[in-house]
């Protein structure tokens, strides 16, 4: 049991912000023991505000990717980067959406940012 990973997807305010709080509500009854719990903001399709990271033990940010992505924006995920310094959560940059930052259409690409 000590190798377990919690995770919940977080794309947008309505639907994924209230995820956090019923993966942060996760708990083994029979014991002390609590599972990493991890964010998976991906497909990110707007910008989610503010973040308690509160437990939270990895940040995953990535765009949409295929023929329907929608554009990510550049601030989008910096405000995410920000957040998990400031609150000590790893974050992971995964990958743009098709539109990469400049905004140009392209395969699926890892970019740094």
């Amino acid at each position: 049991m000590k190798n377990v990973l919690l995770g919940a997807s977080v794309e947008n305010k309505k639907d994924g912000l209230p995820r956090i709080e019923h993966l942060r509500s996760v708990f083994y009854s029979t014991s002390n023991f609590r599972p990493k719990l991890f964010l998976s903001i991906e497909p990110l399709l707007e910008d989610l505000g503010e973040i308690d990271l509160t437990d939270i033990d990895w940040v995953i940010v990535g765009g949409k990717s295929g023929s329907n992505a929608r554009t990510m924006k550049k601030e989008w995920v910096l405000n995410i980067k920000r957040q998990c310094k400031d609150q000590e959560a790893p974050f992971f940059f995964k990958q743009w959406d098709v539109y990469g930052e400049d905004r140009v259409k392209r395969s699926k690409k890892l970019m740094a940012i």
